[in-house]
């Protein structure tokens, strides 16, 4: 027996009353599991995504793009089995919220939300013809920071360069809306589609006259065009066996309309989380660097005999690894974290190192790098980073770390400045070996030069004890017998 579940405005802080839907990112028949983002809700702070409740399927889209709903209120029906289009019906006409906005199904056994007419089929909108309003001098106007607008409405509104002054409000309690924001400016975001439009600096492009039934596409290539009234006729095809893709249409708009369109990917938690770290790192740790440049060909030697003659895997990343685990023994003033009321300094190097990840970083920490060799430095860090790659690591592998390693060397970076990863106090940015000539004596001779920077809080670490740790570093990289011993 198939179980119906609401989908309902979900209420994300005492003061949250309602919010406007802004785009759906699944469709009906689409299999979701718990957790899946599905709605972005726009409320008077924030723009969120709501959650799958169950694993099922999306079988009815209840609330539109565009409708503002209290909270509470019947967004989609999830089907956890089979189920009819009378049972859904009944399941909708049942729905009743209670005061706390959590709403209950009457002869279901599962929450609903109230009644509301059923979303029509949404293919790709159909971008808005251009208002008779004149884009020129919206731009003008006094600071706007002040006027009340939706988030999403003062984006666009950037965007655009339409000053909110010269926009009418319509919206909840005097607010200026994403509708209203259009209306002025010309505008149309098209949220299903992913893109925006502007049809005051030019009209729908002109079709030619050319029938274009013939023309090989995608399906939504050819409802995408259609909406934006181009012809495939004037579109260069680069999809597969010589068929016109979305991607194709949209360049071929550009062309037509001098339009710049582009796509909005939704946040992941992944990057809102590594977004909300970072910006709080940036605003309450006072942050200076100190670079140092290092040569490195002796270590690449030393290197290419362990790895040829040996037989091991290791990587300059790794001799880094140790070489700051050395320089932390020597320099423990750098091996620390800011308190409230103290300054925590640790006895061992737990070094956490980061790795790039589908949709965002992560930190995997090697724990107690001082008493491990290079090979052994080397097996875990290749285990930790195919792991977080995986996305198969235990929480405690990558928190907990006393000092932090961005390396963009493969990348060919020369330089860089990293962000400290609380609440650590330092983080070392290593770049690209290159091959300059370096002086020494009187003689002029080449080197692979490696540049380091190191991103200090002042709080607590000083200047000098930076360049103590930078001195440290440079003398165990140049010499890395020395770390070996």
């Amino acid at each position: 027996m198939s179980t119906l579940h609401a989908l309902t405005v979900p209420k994300w802080g005492m003061s949250m009353e309602e919010g406007e839907i802004t785009e759906w990112r699944v469709a009906v028949g689409d299999t979701v599991a718990a957790g899946d983002e599905l709605v972005d809700i726009e409320t008077s702070k924030i723009v969120n995504a709501a959650e799958s409740p169950v694993t099922g399927t999306l079988v009815r889209i209840v609330g539109e793009v565009g409708q503002t709903l209290q909270v509470g209120m019947l967004m989609g029906v999830i089907a956890s089995g089979d189920t009819s289009e009378q049972a859904i019906d009944d399941f909708v006409a049942a729905f009743v919220p209670d005061a706390a906005g959590a709403a209950r199904a009457q002869g279901s056994g599962a929450q609903a939300a109230p009644a509301a007419a059923p979303a029509p089929a949404r293919d790709v909108p159909v971008v808005a013809a251009a208002p008779a309003a004149s884009a020129s001098g919206l731009s003008e106007g006094p600071d706007d920071s002040a006027v009340k607008a939706s988030p999403v409405a003062r984006r666009i509104a950037r965007a655009h360069n339409i000053n909110l002054h010269n926009v009418t409000a319509t919206g909840r309690n005097g607010r200026v809306s994403k509708r209203d924001v259009e209306q002025a400016g010309g505008i149309r975001v098209l949220a299903d589609a992913g893109v925006s439009a502007a049809g005051t600096r030019a009209a729908q492009p002109q079709r030619s006259s050319a029938d274009d039934s013939h023309i090989p596409s995608t399906p939504v290539a050819r409802r995408f065009a259609r909406s934006l009234n181009i012809n495939l006729n004037d579109v260069t095809p680069t999809g597969r066996r010589g068929r016109v893709s979305k991607e194709d249409v949209e360049k071929a708009a550009v062309t037509a309309t001098g339009v710049a369109y582009y796509r909005e990917q939704a946040l992941s938690g992944m990057r809102k989380t590594i977004a909300a770290r970072l910006s709080e790192s940036k605003q309450t740790i006072p942050h200076y660097r100190v670079s140092v440049d290092i040569e490195i060909d002796s270590l690449l030697q030393q290197r290419a005999y362990m790895n040829g003659t040996l037989g091991y895997r290791i990587s300059v990343n790794d001799f880094v690894i140790k070489a700051c685990a050395s320089a932390l023994a020597q320099v423990p003033e750098v091996n620390v974290q800011y308190g409230e009321d103290c300054i925590r300094q640790f006895d061992q190097a737990d070094i956490a190192m980061a790795v790039a990840v589908k949709g965002g970083l992560i930190t995997p920490v090697i724990r107690n790098v001082g008493v491990m060799s290079l090979p052994q430095i080397a097996e875990e860090s290749r285990d930790l980073a195919a792991r977080a790659q995986a996305g198969t690591l235990s929480v405690d592998e990558f928190s907990g770390g006393t000092f932090s390693i961005s390396n963009l060397g493969m990348f060919g970076v020369d330089q860089f400045d990293a962000i400290i990863n609380l609440p650590q106090a330092a983080i070392l940015a290593v770049a690209a070996g290159v091959k300059k000539p370096v002086v020494r004596g009187d003689s002029i001779v080449p080197a692979t030069v490696m540049r380091v920077s190191l991103s200090a809080d002042h709080r607590a670490i000083d200047g000098a004890v930076a360049a103590r740790f930078l001195q440290s570093l440079k003398g165990f990289l140049e010499n890395p017998a020395s770390m070996l011993l």
